[in-house]
């Protein structure tokens, strides 16, 4: 029986632990980051530094067993590894969102036959490795279908799909047919190790190992977790229609479905299987909603707090010590090689099969070695339910880490030749097409893009922005499922070539909202009145004493433009910015087409002979004006109709905030005076006009 001073104690150190260790993942993420590592990576490794083997027992004031002591049965507390047997569950329900087992199966026929490969080549030699392991190095006799080499065997199939891809998508190779091939194998790959997890977890637990028993209890595994998710798949729908119904509030719709994860995970753990397995059953069930990117976007920081503290907590697993010995780093170099060319070989050979090259065979194998949190789960669950001893779950953390450690940099370098991957010109089939609406301008660019999905959204579809350094959208509605990528020069659609028609559609209807919406801008402001209240004389009392135009450099004035036409003025005024030094030469097109451009949607020929060319862009890092004189004027558009003597053009930087409409303000108030505008024109050199600006000034 506790005492209320022992639950309050142990609750104090609870969340001490929960601190330091959530600073610390952190830490050891970044770390690693910083030497392009996965971050995973540096929050195991900071989990063995602060865990109870090395520095956690250490004592310190307030803390005389150290802020991780080690307890006599297991490394961390029961209250410790719930918490991250919870981030265990947020993990495995996010990682069954994101399997899309029809998408992948559409996209490459090589894809499941490589998984099946790799799974029965990694299961079988890793079993194998931990029955001549333990016998040669630990002196146990384990038969094959021991729990210990059986464990081995489960945890060396399982494949880090985040870590390939990660590299893929950095080379631009997820859509080339070595991409494709290896993130459907890792995916499916996942899928059949948890079933076999499933099967070893329920012989584990059981006490008759005979053949028949163990053929029973994989029907028994396999009837459990294939029930309940051809239920789930099939109950998704409406588990969609109902929480959409009822709870309008996307956030609150996420933590129900997690909370029907958190449910499920605890029925499989009943039924003799294991947590994770139902989250992601779970998961996975959902996956094929519309609902999926609505829940993996309102718990990304459920999982950014959590998930960092499994892998730490993992890491405090770890017997540093006991991994240091002669006996357990021999075996774990061992397993580690094994668990590298099973995969290759198998991997390797299954992509052979389908035309691959031996080089295309290498990537597709080498893309399949990283192991990750599969892994990682895999082995915490062994080393709680006390089938295997912390030395195995050492040599299973030591393969684990260092596959994820050495193949991204050999997976890169691969990756990055354009060398060719097939026997011949075979290719593997992509039933998607691509579509694409090239942008006149970034600002155009923006604003369709925020109206498309906004028209998206009004349809009944969720629309997912991706954690990653392209702007892409993943849009989903039903048994829809469309890929939009987005940069500043153009949209392109990825989706089922069924699908084109209805994109077509929302496209066409995106634009002519936009047109009725310009129509309508013409009935809510007289643009020629709001244009002509910028020169108006009722504003001269309310200049700011600052004049710009004398800021404008000596040689960006010219008193004697030779243009007639408006492009011909705006091209000698773009000529004084390089004159000057403002503008780089190399600039002077590109800033002149802008100019031409702006002058197409509304000229800025103001009145009374003043002209004001502007443009925004990044071709200038800091506002630049030029000054030009046409004494018998130019047509110019104006708003009085007649000719422009006075022309001031001003670049605008986009990127920086500066004040440019106050500084546009500030050139209208200088020339609001007739007396100043005449005094300008009677200039007779370009030294003379130079000087009458800096004299106002």
């Amino acid at each position: 029986m506790f005492s209320e001073a022992d639950i309050v104690g142990g609750v104090t150190q609870l969340v001490f632990q929960l601190g330091a260790i959530i600073i610390a993942a952190w830490c050891g993420g970044k770390a690693f980051e910083r030497f392009k590592l996965p971050t995973v990576l540096g929050e195991i490794v900071i989990g063995v530094i602060i865990g109870p083997y090395l520095l956690g027992h250490l004592p310190f004031p307030g803390f005389p067993s150290g802020l991780f002591p080690l307890p006599a049965a297991f490394p961390v507390s029961r209250e410790l590894y719930s918490i991250a047997t919870i981030a265990s569950i947020v993990l495995l329900f996010l990682a069954g969102l994101e399997t899309d087992i029809d998408a992948f199966l559409r996209l490459s026929f090589a894809g499941p036959v490589v998984a099946i490969f790799g799974v029965i080549f990694s299961f079988v030699l890793g079993d194998l490795t931990g029955v001549l392991c333990s016998k040669f190095l630990l002196g146990a006799n384990y038969g094959f279908i021991h729990p210990i080499p059986l464990f081995l065997g489960v945890i060396s199939t399982a494949t880090s799909v985040g870590i390939s891809a990660r590299i893929l998508s950095e080379k631009k190779k997820m859509d080339s047919p070595e991409g494709v091939t290896i993130v459907s194998a890792a995916v499916i790959d996942d899928v059949l190790g948890i079933i076999i997890l499933a099967v070893v977890i329920a012989m584990a637990k059981s006490s008759h190992i005979a053949w028949g028993d163990i053929g029973f209890i994989t029907l028994k595994a396999l009837g459990v977790w294939l029930g309940f998710t051809i239920l789930g798949i099939m109950a998704s729908g409406r588990l969609s229609q109902f929480l959409k119904r009822f709870f309008k509030d996307k956030a609150t719709i996420a933590i129900i479905c997690f909370a029907c994860a958190l449910l499920l995970s605890g029925i499989f753990e009943r039924s003799g299987l294991a947590m994770i397995i139902g989250a992601y059953v779970m998961g996975l069930s959902l996956s094929k909603t519309d609902l999926c990117f609505v829940i993996h976007e309102n718990l990304s920081t459920l999982q950014k707090l959590l998930v960092p503290v499994f892998f730490c907590v993992m890491g405090m697993l770890v017997n540093f010590k006991e991994m240091a010995s002669p006996h357990i780093l021999l075996f774990g170099l061992i397993y580690l090689v094994i668990a590298i060319v099973s995969k290759i070989i198998g991997c390797g050979l299954a992509a052979g099969m389908f035309g691959f090259n031996f080089r295309g065979s290498m990537i597709v194998g080498i893309g399949m070695v990283p192991r990750g949190e599969v892994a990682l789960i895999t082995a915490g669950i062994g080393l709680s339910a006390g089938i295997i001893p912390h030395d195995v779950f050492s040599v299973a953390v030591m393969m684990t880490f260092l596959t994820t450690l050495i193949t991204p940099p050999i997976l890169a370098r691969l990756a990055a030749s354009d060398k060719p991957v097939f026997m011949s010109n075979k290719q593997i089939k992509d039933e998607r097409v691509e579509i694409r609406y090239k942008m006149p301008n970034p600002e155009t660019a923006n604003l369709v893009l925020r109206k498309t999905l906004g028209t998206f959204e009004s349809n009944g579809f969720y629309v997912h922005r991706m954690m990653m350094d392209e702007i892409v959208f993943q849009i989903r509605r039903n048994g829809t499922f469309i890929v939009l990528e987005f940069n500043l020069q153009q949209l392109t659609f990825r989706c089922k070539e069924q699908e084109a028609s209805f994109i077509h559609t929302l496209f066409y209807e995106v634009i002519a909202d936009f047109e009725y919406t310009i129509k309508r801008l013409h009935t809510l402001a007289d643009k020629e009145q709001i244009g002509k209240s910028i020169f108006s004389s009722r504003s001269k009392k309310e200049t700011s004493g600052l004049d710009v135009l004398g800021l404008i450099p000596p040689s960006a004035v010219d008193v004697n433009l030779k243009g007639s036409t408006k492009e011909e003025i705006l091209k000698e005024l773009v000529g004084l910015l390089v004159r000057s030094g403002q503008l780089a030469y190399e600039m002077r097109e590109e800033i002149l087409k802008s100019l031409l451009e702006r002058e197409a949607t509304m000229s800025t020929g103001m009145q009374d002979g003043i002209a004001i060319p502007h443009v925004k862009t990044n071709a200038v890092k800091d506002i630049i004006t030029a000054f030009g004189v046409k004494k018998e004027g130019a047509e110019f558009s104006s708003l009085d109709k007649k000719p422009s003597n006075i022309f001031i053009v001003t670049i605008v930087p986009k990127s920086s905030p500066q004040p440019y409409l106050q500084y546009m303000a500030e050139i209208s108030k200088s020339l609001i005076s007739e007396e100043r505008r005449n005094a300008i024109l009677s200039c007779k050199t370009n030294r003379e006009l130079h000087d009458l600006l800096v004299s106002n000034a």
